[in-house]
């Protein structure tokens, strides 16, 4: 009975646990994204009808001090009078949950 549960339970962390994308790119996409979903979320609340955020580049380094990542990213915005491309700041934690965004 013991062994049954020892099984189940390795088996419901391993099905739980999502895989971490290591590489590079992975980890840029992953940034992307989490840096895109937060301009929506923060600054047009999910209504993409008027503005529209596009995160182009990422350039990052991990700070291993504070467990976060020091990012800028290249984001072109769009809106019905603006189409301009820029340079935004933020420190993303490494669970990618967090944004703390400098400028």
């Amino acid at each position: 009975m013991r062994f049954r549960s020892a099984i189940s339970l390795v088996l419901v962390l391993l099905l739980s646990c999502r895989a971490k994308d290591t590489t590079t790119e992975g980890l840029k996409g992953d940034l992307k994204k989490t840096m895109q979903d937060y301009l929506y979320q923060t600054q047009v609340n999910n209504d993409s009808s008027n503005t529209t955020y596009r995160v182009q580049d990422v350039n990052f380094f991990d700070d291993t001090i504070k467990s976060r990542y020091v990012c800028e990213f290249t984001v072109h915005l769009k809106e019905k009078s603006l189409d301009t491309t820029g340079q935004m700041k933020a420190y993303i934690s490494k669970d990618f949950k967090k944004v703390t965004r400098l400028y």
